[in-house]
C-alpha cells in the first residue's frame, strides 16, 4: 500500500501532470501484485467505455465554437443594451453574461475567460474599479462548473453513478439563487460607486441586438429545455449542443477551414480529462484492492461523529485539496474514496454534490492555485494578489452559502425530491 501512495504523492510534488500521477500510482500496484498485463487492459477499457462520457467531449467543443466565433460579444452586447441605462447596469451585465455562457460552455475557467476579456476592459472604461471588476468575473464565473451542462458534474455523476440529470436540475437551482446573490453584491458595490449610467439603448438598437443574439440565446433553451422536458438525454444533447453551435458557427461566417483549429483545440482538452480518468481508474482500483475506503469508512463510524460533523471535515478536506488541484481531479481521486462514507451516514449523493461544487467555487478563486484567478491576471495584466482581493466579498458570500446548505437539514430533503 505505501509504496502506491509514495508514488503518488512523489509524482505530484515533482510536477507531474494529475492523469501521468494518477496511472504511475496504479501501475506501481500492479506491478507489486504482480497483476499485469490483463487487469490493465481490462481497467483502462472500462475507465473510457461509459456512455456517459460522450457527453464531455460533445460539451466542450460547443463551448469552444461558442467561444471563438463571436457569439459571447453577441450575448454580452444584447444584455448591455437592455440595462446599461440602469445605474450600476454592467457589473449585473457581466454577471448574467457568465450565466449564460456557463449554460454553453460547462467550464469555470472557459467562462471567466470569456467574459472576462470583452468585459473587464469595458468596466474599467466605464468608470469601474479595476479590482472590483476583475474580482467579479473571476467569482462569476464558477458558476460554469455549477450550472447545468457542467463537466464536473457529468464526471460527479460518472464516479458515484447519480442521475447527471438530477445533478443538472440541482445545479441550476443552487446556480440561480448563487447568480440572485451575486447580483445582489455586485449591484449594490456598484451603486455605491457612483459610476454614471449609459444613454439608454433605443427600441432599433435592442432589436437589432436580440436578433444578433438570437441564435446564441436558443442555444441553452434547446440543451436544456429538451432535457428537462424528457425529450433527450444528457448525452444526447452533448451532441445537438456541439452540432448547433457548429451551425451557428456557419451562419456566423466562419469556414469549414476556420473551425479546424477549433476541433483540435477541443480533441486536445477532451484527450486530457480522459487520460485523467484512464489514470483514475487504475487508481480506483488500487485504493479498492487495498480497501483503502472500508478501513477509513470503519475508523471514522467508530468516531461516532453525526453526518453534519462529517460534512464539516469533508468540506474542510475539499477546500484544502481544492487549493492544489482543480476541480475534475478533486473528484476522481477522493470520490471513490467518500462513496461508501456518504452512504453509510446516508447523505443524499445529489446534495453532497453540491457542496462538493460549492466548495470548489471557493478554491477556483483562492490562491495558491486558483485557476480563474491566474486566467483573469492573465487576461487583465492584474496581479494574481489583486484579483484575489476582488474576489474577497464574492468568497465571504460563497462561504455562507456553503455553511447554510450545510447546516440546514430541509436544504438535504429538498434534494432528496429531485
Amino acid at each position: 500500500m505505501f509504496s502506491f501512495l509514495t508514488t503518488f504523492a512523489v509524482g505530484l510534488a515533482s510536477g507531474m501532470p494529475i492523469a501521468f500521477a494518477l496511472g504511475l500510482c496504479g501501475l506501481v500496484y500492479l506491478l507489486v501484485q504482480d497483476a499485469m498485463p490483463a487487469t490493465l487492459a481490462s481497467q483502462l477499457f472500462s475507465a473510457l467505455s461509459t456512455p456517459s462520457l460522450l457527453a464531455i467531449p460533445f460539451f466542450i467543443l460547443a463551448a469552444e465554437v461558442m467561444s471563438r466565433t463571436g457569439a459571447t460579444n453577441r450575448l454580452i452586447h444584447f444584455i448591455d443594451v437592455l440595462i446599461r441605462h440602469t445605474r450600476g447596469g454592467l457589473p449585473v451585465v457581466a454577471v448574467f453574461a457568465t450565466v449564460m455562457f456557463s449554460s454553453i460552455s460547462g467550464s469555470s475557467v472557459a467562462t471567466a475567460a470569456a467574459v472576462g476579456t470583452i468585459l473587464i476592459p469595458e468596466m474599467v472604461k466605464r468608470g469601474y474599479d479595476r479590482t472590483f471588476s476583475v474580482g467579479l468575473i473571476a467569482s462569476a464565473g464558477g458558476l460554469g462548473i455549477l450550472l447545468p451542462p457542467s463537466v464536473p458534474l457529468v464526471i460527479y455523476g460518472i464516479v458515484t453513478e447519480t442521475s447527471i440529470a438530477r445533478l443538472f436540475t440541482a445545479g441550476a437551482i443552487v446556480g440561480i439563487i448563487l447568480t440572485a446573490l451575486l447580483t445582489v453584491v455586485a449591484y449594490g458595490y456598484s451603486r455605491a460607486s457612483g459610476v454614471p449610467p449609459q444613454p439608454k439603448a433605443s427600441s432599433r438598437e435592442r432589436l437589432a441586438a436580440f436578433k444578433s443574439a438570437f441564435g446564441v440565446l436558443m442555444s441553452p433553451v434547446i440543451v436544456l429545455g429538451g432535457i428537462y422536458s424528457g425529450y433527450f438525454t444528457p448525452m444526447e444533447a452533448a451532441a445537438i449542443s456541439s452540432v448547433y453551435a457548429i451551425f451557428l458557427a456557419l451562419c456566423y461566417g466562419v469556414s469549414v477551414k476556420g473551425l479546424l483549429p477549433i476541433l483540435t483545440s477541443s480533441a486536445k482538452m477532451s484527450s486530457i480529462i480522459m487520460m485523467i480518468l484512464a489514470g483514475a481508474q487504475l487508481f480506483g482500483y488500487a485504493i479498492t484492492s487495498e480497501r483503502i475506503p472500508h478501513v477509513l469508512f470503519d475508523g471514522i463510524m467508530a468516531m461516532n461523529l453525526s453526518s453534519t460533523e462529517f460534512l464539516v471535515g469533508v468540506m474542510l478536506l475539499f477546500f484544502l485539496i481544492g487549493m492544489a488541484l482543480e476541480v475534475i481531479s478533486v473528484i476522481l481521486i477522493t470520490m471513490p474514496i467518500l462513496m461508501p462514507m456518504i452512504m453509510g451516514f446516508d447523505i443524499d449523493p445529489v446534495f453532497f454534490g453540491m457542496l462538493l461544487i460549492l466548495n470548489m467555487e471557493i478554491a477556483v478563486i483562492t490562491p495558491p492555485i486558483g485557476l480563474n484567478l491566474f486566467a483573469i491576471s492573465a487576461i487583465s495584466k492584474v496581479p494574481v494578489m489583486r484579483v484575489f482581493k476582488g474576489c474577497l466579498p464574492f468568497v465571504l458570500l460563497l462561504f455562507l452559502m456553503l455553511v447554510f446548505m450545510t447546516f440546514v437539514p430541509q436544504v438535504e430533503d429538498m434534494f432528496r425530491l429531485l
